[in-house]
């Protein structure tokens, strides 16, 4: 599903892969994520044959003009990880809003591994 809005300019229409693309971006510029963990076998296969999907890792769900985020990452050894998350969740939270003018109902994150 996409997101939709109507202002001045006219009709506006974003993908959610767009958006998965715009949150992976950002999740990988905050201190402490090392990489973004792939939560589909596809984004797994897609790997194997060294191709980087797009947005893998990212699950966002639109509805009503509010888009959900999911995040699956894994964050970097010694870092406080309640710091490293809070961080993370307004980061995508004021980006995503700013950046496609629709609120950001909740950011859930995954921590699903660290690494050195």
């Amino acid at each position: 599903m996409a997101l939709t809005t109507t202002n001045i300019y006219g009709n506006i229409n974003i993908s959610d892969q767009a958006v998965a693309i715009i949150v992976s971006r950002i999740t990988l510029d905050c201190y402490g994520v090392v990489e973004l963990a792939s939560r589909r076998l596809s984004d797994s296969i897609m790997i194997l044959f060294n191709k980087e999907p797009l947005g893998k890792g990212v699950k966002i769900v639109t509805m009503d003009n509010r888009i959900f985020v999911e995040l699956y990452v894994i964050l970097k050894d010694g870092v406080n990880r309640e710091a490293v998350i809070e961080s993370l969740r307004s980061s995508v939270q004021y980006n995503v809003e700013h950046l496609t003018g629709m609120r950001v109902k909740s950011v859930i994150i995954h921590v699903v591994g660290v690494k050195l």
